[in-house]
C-alpha cells in the first residue's frame, strides 16, 4: 500500500511541473524575442536570452525570469500590494529617476539569504510606483547580478500613471 501511495505523490508531481504554465494576465505580454515584457502599466526589456514563467502570487501578480545559463532568476511582484521592493528604508544605496513623468526607484540593501543560518546576501530592485507598483528584484552577492535590474529600469517606458497606493510609498 505505501508503495502506492508514494508512486501517486510522484505521478501527481510529476504531472504539475509537466503540465502547462499559467497563463500570463489580461494586459500582459511577454516577447521572447524582444525580451520585452509589459503591464498594464508600463513596459520594459531584458537582456535578450531570459525566459519567463508566471508565479503563483496571492494578492500580486508574480513571475520571474531566468538567463539563459540558468544561473540568474529575476523576480517581479506588481500589484498595489506588492509594496515597493526599491525604497530609501535600510538601503545602502537609493537612486529615483523619472522617465516620461514616472517615478523609478532603485536600491540595493542587505537581505537575508534565505538559507536559515543568519547568512546575508543583497537585494537590488526597481520599482516604478506610479505604473502599477511593478517591482523587478534579484537576491545576489556578486555586483554582477544587478546589472540586469539597471538594464531593466533604463529601459522602462510607462504606458499609464496610476497612484501608488498606501502600500507602494
Amino acid at each position: 500500500m505505501q508503495k502506492w501511495t508514494w508512486f501517486l505523490i510522484a505521478g501527481a508531481l510529476l504531472a504539475q511541473s509537466c503540465g502547462p504554465h499559467r497563463p500570463l494576465p489580461k494586459g500582459v505580454t511577454w516577447n521572447p524575442e524582444s525580451a520585452t515584457f509589459a503591464w498594464w502599466g508600463g513596459k520594459v526589456t531584458l537582456p535578450i536570452g531570459f525566459t519567463y514563467q508566471v508565479d503563483h502570487g496571492g494578492d500580486t501578480f508574480e513571475g520571474h525570469f531566468t538567463s539563459a545559463d540558468g544561473k540568474l532568476v529575476i523576480r517581479h511582484d506588481i500589484g498595489g500590494y506588492a509594496g515597493a521592493w526599491a525604497s530609501r528604508d535600510n538601503a545602502f544605496f537609493f537612486r529615483e529617476d523619472v522617465i516620461d513623468g514616472a517615478r523609478v526607484w532603485i536600491a540595493k540593501r542587505d537581505w537575508p539569504d534565505g538559507k536559515g543560518k543568519g547568512g546575508h546576501t543583497t537585494l537590488v530592485a526597481v520599482t516604478f510606483p506610479d505604473s502599477g507598483c511593478a517591482n523587478f528584484f534579484v537576491e545576489s552577492s556578486r555586483p554582477e547580478d544587478a546589472t540586469p535590474v539597471d538594464f531593466i529600469a533604463s529601459s522602462f517606458r510607462p504606458t499609464v500613471r496610476t497612484a501608488p497606493g498606501s502600500f507602494c510609498r
